[in-house]
């Protein structure tokens, strides 16, 4: 989510030309614009994007940045910490302006949870499906040394860097035990925690443990319910119709599960989801977006709707995770929580909406 699967788009596992991409069409905007805006807004966003007041980048919110430089938001983290609840929502508006990004655009908002799975620190004929640590053998490059933008991923091959395993080629290696962080049952159960970046581990003695984003394999992401569309198989797409036809299928699942090449490697987390900012995830506060777009730690507005009961979701969030399938300006991933009573609500949500930034004055 990091969670989060960091997005790789240059040629095989370059990420990423550039820092940002150029600047999406943007449309200047007054508080009045944004629907639900209040002071309990403020309120309830405050403690999520002071956790994010602490991890902001300086190489990202520099002088020439389009969103503020590191210092104004240093200043204006230490008065939002300061300032009463009371006066909160005017704050924001003696200190911000929002911006629409992307504003002739319809947008696509969806959104994730943290899940909770069974699983075992041991192996038995019942959890023989293993959750892998990051492997030591994975060589990460920050292409910055060389002087250039993003991350190559791969191992090493007689002195030369080679592209890391697949998901196929990971899956159909047995791993040592001390490569392996938890052994769960199933592996649908592991490849939608993949997909999620991060989940709970319920151990068989009733303990629940943290498990969080520690790396990849460099593969670009490819989701399946895409390749099920393309292959008739499937009309509509969320995570529950994937679940249904995997299970419908599964002298299919290998071969489906394998089209998407990523494999997502975890460590254990004190904080349960853990986003790509590295602050713990706030339900229904924190949003992955494409940071090639929009910088982490920023407040955004959100105006759209829950595609499982038709309410309209309009509140103040904090950008602060990422995704392999988050691509675009006006493009969101909302996270709703943990458990099975928000599964039902991520699974569906797909819906169009607005976002707006909010960048100091």
């Amino acid at each position: 989510m990091t969670r989060k699967l960091i997005t790789f788009s240059c040629y095989l596992l370059l990420a990423g030309c550039s820092l940002f991409n150029p600047a999406p069409a943007q449309k200047h905007a007054q508080f009045s614009d944004l629907k639900g805006w209040s002071n309990e807004q403020a309120i309830a966003t405050r403690p999520a994007l002071l956790k994010s007041c602490n991890h902001l980048n300086p190489s990202v919110l520099t002088d020439n940045s389009l969103w503020g430089n590191y210092d104004t938001w240093k200043s204006l983290c230490k008065e939002l910490a300061q300032t009463p609840d009371r006066q909160l929502k005017l704050f924001f508006e003696q200190n911000f302006k929002p911006i629409s990004i992307a504003p002739q655009e319809k947008g696509l908002f969806t959104a994730y949870y943290s899940p909770v799975m069974p699983g075992s620190l041991q192996k038995t004929p019942e959890y023989a499906i293993p959750l892998l640590k990051l492997p030591k053998d994975l060589v990460r490059v920050r292409l910055s040394d060389f002087g250039m933008s993003g991350q190559l991923v791969g191992r090493l091959d007689r002195g030369f860097l080679k592209p890391y395993g697949s998901r196929a080629d990971i899956n159909q290696t047995v791993p040592k035990d001390s490569d392996v962080l938890l052994w769960l049952k199933n592996p649908v159960d592991k490849f939608f925690l993949q997909i999620q970046g991060s989940g709970n581990v319920e151990l068989p003695d009733g303990k629940i443990m943290h498990v969080g984003y520690a790396g990849h394999n460099g593969h670009n992401y490819v989701a399946i319910g895409k390749v099920l569309k393309q292959e008739g198989e499937l009309e509509n797409v969320s995570m529950q119709t994937i679940q249904t036809w995997l299970a419908d299928n599964p002298d299919k699942q290998d071969w489906l599960l394998n089209q998407n090449p990523r494999y997502i490697f975890f460590s254990f987390s004190n904080e349960g989801a853990i986003t790509a900012q590295g602050v713990p995830a706030t339900s229904e506060r924190t949003l992955a977006v494409d940071p090639s777009y929009i910088p982490l730690g920023v407040p955004v507005w959100l105006d759209t709707t829950l595609t499982a009961t038709g309410e309209p979701f309009q509140r103040m969030m904090v950008a602060q995770d990422t995704g392999s399938a988050i691509k675009g300006a006006a493009r969101g991933d909302i996270y709703l929580g943990l458990g099975e009573e928000v599964e039902q609500l991520a699974g569906k949500q797909q819906a169009a909406g607005k976002l707006y930034i909010l960048i100091p004055l």
